[in-house]
C-alpha cells in the first residue's frame, strides 16, 4: 500500500510494510481460529479415549455374562433344592430281618404321624367351632349346596405323596445305551450333545453337562445307563430325550459303567425289586411329582464302588451289576 504525504520537495510515497496495518495485514481472527481447531483437537482425543474406555468394558461385560451363562447351566444340571422325601429300604431276596425293616415305618415317618393327627385334630376342632358360631340356616344352605365337607384351599386337588406312589424306585426308566456320536453343544461350552443307541427304531438325543469332567474323545462308543422317562427338555435350543447316569464325589465326576456283555437297550433293575418286566416302568415321569428328585438322594454308589438304591445295587438281569469306574461312596445323579 502507498502512501502519499505533502511536503516541500511535492508529494513523497512510502510503502507500508508487512507489519504495518493497511489492506494486505493478517486479520486479528486467526489466531481465534487457531485456538479453536487445538480446542477440536483435543475433544476430539478425548472422544476416541472415550470410545476406547466402552469397547473395553463392553468386552469384559460380555465375558462376564458368558461366565454367568455356563454357570446357570451348570447349577440346572445339579439338584434343584426339593425338600427330599425319606424311602423305604426295598425288600432283599432273602433276609427276613430285612423284611422286618422293610415293614417297620422310618423314624421320621413316625415323627410325622403324631403331627399330622395333630394337625387334622386341631383342624376338626377349629371346624367345629366355626360351625357353631353361624346361624343355623346358612350352614343348613352351605350343606345343602356342597354336599361335601369343607376344604381348605391349600389342601384342595393335592394328593400325598404315599397316595401318588412316586418313592416307587421301579418307576425309573433305566436302560443300557452306547453313545454313537458326542459333540460340543453349538451354544453352551459345558454341554455336550449325544446320539444314544438304547434298542428302540432310532436313537435318541441326549444333552449333558460332562465337558468340564469327560474329555470327549472318551464318550464316543461308550456303553453308559440313561434314565430315558424323564419329560424331554430344551437346553440351550436342543431337546434332550433323557439323561447320562453318573457318580459324582469331590469335584470329580464319571459315567456309570454297565456289566461285561450287554446290549443297547437291556433293562437295569435293583435288587429285591420287581424287575421291569413284572412291573413296567411309566412312560413318562410327571415332572410335577418330583419322582426323580425324590428318590435322586437315596440312588448312591457305595463303599466297593457298586451303585444302588438305598443299598440295594443297580444290575442288568443275568449279566452283573452296574458300578462306577473309580469313585467310591458318591452320588448319582
Amino acid at each position: 500500500t502507498t502512501f502519499y504525504f505533502p511536503g516541500n520537495c511535492g508529494s513523497t510515497a512510502a510503502t507500508a510494510g508487512p507489519g504495518a496495518p493497511g489492506r494486505g495485514a493478517r486479520p486479528a481472527g486467526d489466531a481465534s481460529v487457531g485456538r479453536r481447531k487445538s480446542t477440536g483437537d483435543a475433544a476430539s482425543q478425548q472422544r476416541q479415549q472415550l470410545r476406547d474406555q466402552l469397547i473395553a468394558e463392553n468386552a469384559e461385560l460380555r465375558a462376564e455374562a458368558d461366565r454367568l451363562r455356563d454357570e446357570m447351566i451348570r447349577l440346572q444340571m445339579r439338584n434343584n433344592g426339593v425338600a427330599q422325601v425319606p424311602l423305604l429300604r426295598p425288600e432283599p431276596p432273602s433276609s427276613a430281618s430285612a423284611s422286618a425293616t422293610v415293614a417297620a415305618p422310618t423314624p421320621s415317618a413316625a415323627a410325622e404321624k403324631p403331627k399330622a393327627d395333630s394337625k387334622a385334630g386341631s383342624a376338626a376342632t377349629a371346624a367345629t367351632a366355626a360351625a357353631s358360631n353361624k346361624k343355623p340356616g346358612k350352614a343348613a344352605g352351605q350343606a345343602k349346596d356342597s354336599g361335601k365337607p369343607a376344604e381348605s384351599k391349600k389342601t384342595a386337588g393335592k394328593e400325598p405323596a404315599a397316595a401318588d406312589g412316586g418313592l416307587d424306585v421301579t418307576r425309573l426308566d433305566l436302560r443300557v445305551g452306547r453313545i454313537v456320536s458326542a459333540e460340543k453343544h453349538p451354544d453352551a461350552d459345558a454341554l455336550y450333545v449325544e446320539t444314544v443307541d438304547v434298542g428302540e427304531e432310532r436313537p435318541r438325543t441326549i444333552v449333558s453337562g460332562l465337558a468340564a469332567h469327560v474329555p470327549l474323545p472318551e464318550l464316543q462308543g461308550r456303553l453308559a445307563v440313561f434314565l430315558l422317562n424323564l419329560k424331554p427338555a430344551k437346553m440351550r435350543g436342543i431337546s434332550s430325550e433323557g439323561m447320562i447316569m453318573c457318580a459324582s464325589a469331590s469335584g470329580k465326576v464319571e459315567t456309570l459303567s454297565p456289566p461285561p456283555g450287554v446290549s443297547p437297550g437291556d433293562r437295569v433293575s435293583v435288587a429285591g425289586c420287581p424287575s421291569p418286566a413284572e412291573r413296567p416302568p411309566d412312560a413318562q415321569l410327571n415332572p410335577k411329582k418330583k419322582i426323580w428328585e425324590a428318590l435322586k438322594p437315596h440312588c448312591l454308589v457305595d463303599a466297593d464302588g457298586y451303585a444302588g438304591f438305598n443299598g440295594a445295587r443297580w444290575l442288568v438281569a443275568g449279566k452283573g451289576e452296574v458300578r462306577a469306574p473309580s469313585l467310591k461312596s458318591a452320588q448319582i445323579s
